[in-house]
């Protein structure tokens, strides 16, 4: 099955092409990566793949559902989110709500007590909250917490919607080194057994890119500039193109490293 499918997607905002002749497909077992720059059009293939914005022309297809012949919010339950932005709109909007509230409700795709009521077992939300090494912060307010903390509590959110499909979007970002490092090895432990869901992970880090990940994506100005198995496409030259700098690349341990080639002088 497909687990995202899109063809000839262009997005327009005013007179301005965001996204242009977006073909792509993520097949059941892969894990991928989107690479690309600010402003490549990251995050509005996001919102077009979660279904909160709707492309000018082409076709969305989600779990096999093509988008306009489903109810939207039934897709969503089976897709695990995580991004900064997901947590900022937690705190503003749902302060207070403890950290087992938070992940609880992730089963239904809904936000804070809502759960309560509901078919939610406490034996599955502290297993994912173990799983994520978050259990210990399981009664403070999500709002308290660390950015660090705040990303693992979303993850295991995520997790409990037993979903098809877990959309990371740049969950790094804000985290310092040993931060990074901690929360990349939680993920890979998601890239590991061959029951989990696809992985989609959205970064402008190389070196987040995991041994675990199969596929890289890359965008650049709102277009498809290569898509393929990493080993094909995480290339100096296509690196050097979609950064928009010279680098040079380096596999250290699985993981691809890069730096600025100095200029010639």
């Amino acid at each position: 099955m497909h687990l995202v499918r899109l063809q000839n997607i262009r997005y327009v905002r005013g007179s301005r092409v965001i996204l242009d002749n977006i073909q792509w497909q993520m097949k059941s077992g892969d894990h991928w990566v989107i690479l690309g720059a600010n402003g490549s059009g990251k995050t509005t293939l996001l919102s077009l793949i979660l279904g909160y914005q709707w492309p000018t022309e082409g076709l969305v297809e989600v779990l096999g559902h093509p988008y306009g012949t489903v109810d939207l919010r039934e897709i969503r339950k089976r897709i695990g989110f995580v991004s900064h932005q997901l947590g900022e709109w937690l705190t503003a909007h749902h302060p207070g709500t403890r950290v087992y509230d938070v992940v609880a409700a992730g089963r239904q795709a809904i936000i804070g007590r809502e759960h309560q009521g509901s078919n939610v077992s406490a034996d599955s939300v502290w297993a994912a909250l173990e799983r994520f090494d978050i259990h210990h912060r399981a009664q403070a307010p999500y709002q308290h917490l660390s950015q660090g903390e705040k990303t693992r509590v979303l993850l295991a959110r995520a997790w409990m919607a037993d979903s098809q499909l877990i959309i990371l979007d740049e969950p790094c970002s804000g985290l310092d080194l040993k931060g990074r490092e901690q929360l990349l090895s939680l993920i890979e432990g998601l890239l590991a057994p061959a029951s989990t869901p696809g992985i989609l992970y959205v970064t402008h880090h190389t070196e987040e890119i995991l041994p675990g990940f199969s596929h890289v994506l890359m965008l650049k100005d709102g277009q498809v500039l290569a898509e393929g198995p990493k080993a094909t496409v995480l290339t100096e030259p296509l690196l050097s193109r979609v950064l928009d700098v010279p680098v040079a690349l380096q596999w250290v341990d699985n993981r691809p490293w890069i730096h600025v080639k100095p200029s010639p002088r």
